[in-house]
Parts: C-alpha cells; sequence; structure tokens
C-alpha cells in the first residue's frame, strides 16, 4: 500500500473521530480549535493540509473514486496554501466564529465532516477483482 494511500486514510479516520468528537462535545472541538488562533497555530493548520491535500491527491489513482479524491485533495491543498495568506487575525476571526455557532449547527458541521471521512474511507477501499 503506497504511502500517499495511508495517509490519506488516517485524514479519513482524523475527520471520523475529530467529527464524532463534535457531535458528542461540540464546545470541546471549539475550545480545542482556539488552541490554533495564533501564528504557530496558523502555520500548523496550514503545514496540515498541504500535507492531507497531497496525500488525497497522489493517493486518488489507486481508490475507487480518482476524480473526487483528486477534487477534494486539490481543495485541501489551496486551502493550506493559501490559509497564510489569511492572516492571524483572520483566522482568529474564523475560530472565533465557529467557536461562536449554535451547538446544532457545530453538530451538523460535524456530521459533514463524519460524511467526508466515510466517502474517503470508501473510496480508498480496495475494489473486488
Amino acid at each position: 500500500m503506497p504511502l500517499a494511500v495511508e495517509i490519506a486514510g488516517l485524514v479519513a479516520v482524523f475527520a471520523l473521530l475529530v467529527g464524532a468528537w463534535g457531535v458528542l462535545a461540540p464546545s470541546r472541538v471549539a475550545d480545542f480549535a482556539v488552541r490554533f488562533s495564533t501564528k504557530a497555530g496558523l502555520w500548523v493548520a496550514a503545514g496540515l493540509r498541504v500535507v492531507f491535500g497531497l496525500a488525497l491527491w497522489f493517493a486518488a489513482p489507486a481508490s475507487r473514486a480518482p476524480l473526487l479524491l483528486q477534487v477534494l485533495g486539490a481543495i485541501t491543498l489551496l486551502a493550506g496554501v493559501m490559509l497564510p495568506f489569511l492572516g492571524v487575525d483572520r483566522f482568529k476571526a474564523l475560530i472565533d466564529w465557529g467557536k461562536k455557532l449554535s451547538p446544532t449547527a457545530m453538530r451538523l458541521w460535524c456530521v459533514f465532516a463524519i460524511g467526508v471521512g466515510a466517502l474517503i474511507l470508501w473510496a480508498l477501499l480496495p475494489t473486488a477483482s
């Protein structure tokens, strides 16, 4: 199994776990996100997006849905590259906006994350020969 497929699988599991955590305890996930509202946090978030985006892109050819993973990878990679240009103040404002969402809205975003994670895992499953 190529390294990119393994990393993409970890991305999917991460999305599933964070999504499930957010459904169960939305305020705790919001409190965790606030830890990234620094200059270092911005760069960590950007770096993770770049790595995740590249993993999805390079795992795509070996997947059930190569176009889907390439699109998700490109969007994630672009988000990672553009995030530093957002600046720390806007990044903090975005995190604050997310923290102010109602618990129901946070849970809906987390259900979306679970869906994306499940979709990536499905795409990475080997096809029947």
